[in-house]
């Protein structure tokens, strides 16, 4: 194959142009895991406070993993575990 500067010149580019663009793609996925790091740091703080003021952080973990849940189906699961409970009595 003959040696083609131009073509030679061309890949050198287009590989340093991916080269940066995969820096900034490792820079702005970093930075984000930072930020991620933070909110971490703050949620923990948050319940260090409730626990703080007597609240049971347990029962306040299940309540905000109910409100994330679609309510139909919440409202089903609600009322099987209280036909459950209700047989098991």
């Amino acid at each position: 194959m003959k040696d083609d500067p131009d073509f030679r010149k061309h890949n050198q580019q287009a590989t340093e142009a991916a080269a940066q663009e995969l820096r900034q793609f490792v820079a702005d996925i970093e930075a984000v895991d930072a930020q991620m790091q933070d909110l971490q740091r703050e949620r923990k703080d948050v319940f260090t406070i409730v626990k703080a003021r007597g609240y049971d952080v347990k029962a306040l973990r299940k309540v905000l993993a109910e409100r994330k849940r679609d309510a139909g189906e919440l409202a089903e699961e609600r009322e099987i575990m209280a036909l459950y409970q209700e047989l098991l009595l």
